[in-house]
């Protein structure tokens, strides 16, 4: 059985990372978005599309959970 609030993300490079990390990535993300980052896919991805696919994942979570 799969925990309710989850303890880790997964890149979709499939790497497990912490929320507490997570969240400080996301907070440096969002203050340079036009800067490409390493470690979230095979290539630099852009700041932009990282926290674009953040935000459709989470609100895809929110969805299932609810329906």
């Amino acid at each position: 059985m799969r925990a309710l609030h989850p303890r880790r993300f997964k890149t979709p490079e499939g790497r497990t990372v912490s929320i507490r990390t997570m969240a400080k990535a996301l907070r440096a993300i969002r203050q340079n978005p036009d800067a490409e980052y390493p470690g979230w896919n095979w290539f630099p991805t852009p700041g932009r599309m990282i926290v674009s696919e953040f935000r459709r994942g989470l609100h895809d979570r929110i969805n299932r959970r609810y329906c």
